[in-house]
């Protein structure tokens, strides 16, 4: 399954274009960044704009934050483009967005989503100049096998909670922390379907299956996200990454053992193979400044674990990547 990442932001434009050359060259680089729609920028507030999408397969995540004032996805984006996702999109702001879509108009409020269909036209306003949303594009027969009657929640407000939030906040977690696509791309997508079926009352046959696969593993995966971020904290331990992360002590350990070891187990090894990355490195710190930067506060205690997990000294390992 390919994995594609992109990112475009006029920070990174050359500082003597103005605005107007900004604009039009930001809307040339998004047509080959993703050809969605087109986006009306704002005249009274200077133009600035960032996206960001990770691509795994059929599904998409993706992001928006900009002075616009309007998006809109056209006949020609359709025609170029042939994309025939659904697209459920959150109202990422702090006011009211208005959408027209199969020819009705329908309000989003802060937090909440809509299904859409990238097949047919639609058109973002609320007359505000800013705009952020975030997206996710999943295949459209792979969804209405799961859901009973899905072209009827097409183009309505859907509120926020439950498990399309879920599914949401898990695509913002997975842009913030790439490397999660790189490593498991197709779990990633598999759990999207699944929440969004199930926030969407997927059929009788799936719903279990969806809530089992779906929750727990999006769950998991913001677990070792923290832990992956966090682990060289001299105190942290599983208390805190529950608090983290906003689930109980008990479950998040339940979660860590399913997965294959313990959270003491994973935070010693994540400590240990970052010991050994900075032991490889040409600044020669000390030994003892190593790993107290990587968690460690017992010298002994660290000295036990290095050689029962490498089977030599840190100083031997040292020598030996020399």
């Amino acid at each position: 399954m390919s994995i594609v990442r992109k990112a475009l932001s006029t920070d990174l434009f050359p500082a003597h274009l103005n605005d107007r050359q900004r604009y039009m060259t930001f809307a040339e680089l998004f047509e080959h960044f993703s050809n969605t729609g087109v986006l009306d920028p704002a005249d009274d507030v200077p133009f600035k704009a960032a996206m960001n999408s990770i691509s795994i397969g059929t599904t998409l995540i993706g992001r928006c934050d900009g002075t616009f004032t309007k998006v809109r996805r056209e006949k020609r984006q359709i025609v170029e483009t042939s994309d025939d996702r659904y697209c459920l999109a959150r109202n990422a702001q702090s006011h009211d967005a208005w959408l027209v879509h199969r020819g009705r108009e329908f309000k989003l409020r802060p937090g909440s989503m809509a299904i859409l269909k990238l097949d047919e036209t639609f058109t973002g306003a609320d007359g505000t100049n800013h705009k952020r949303f975030t997206n996710v594009h999943l295949p459209m027969i792979a969804l209405k096998a799961m859901v009973n009657n899905i072209d009827d929640m097409v183009g309505v407000e859907l509120a926020s909670g439950g498990a399309l939030s879920l599914a949401m906040d898990y695509s913002e977690l997975v842009l913030d922390n790439a490397r999660v696509a790189d490593e498991a791309g197709p779990l990633v997508a598999s759990h999207l379907l699944d929440l969004v079926a199930l926030g969407l009352g997927a059929r009788d046959d799936g719903v279990e299956t969806a809530r089992r696969s779906g929750l727990r593993e999006v769950r998991l995966t913001q677990v070792l996200i923290v832990l992956n971020e966090r682990f060289a904290e001299p105190d942290f331990s599983a208390q805190k990454l529950a608090q983290a992360t906003g689930l109980s002590e008990r479950y998040v350990n339940e979660l860590l053992y399913e997965a294959g070891a313990s959270f003491s187990t994973r935070l010693l090894e994540l400590r240990l193979r970052k010991v050994v990355d900075l032991l490889a490195q040409a600044d020669q710190r000390k030994i003892s400044e190593i790993a107290f930067a990587c968690g460690f506060n017992d010298l002994s205690y660290f000295n036990r674990c290095f050689r029962r997990r490498f089977g030599l000294t840190p100083t031997a390992a040292r020598a030996r990547q020399s």
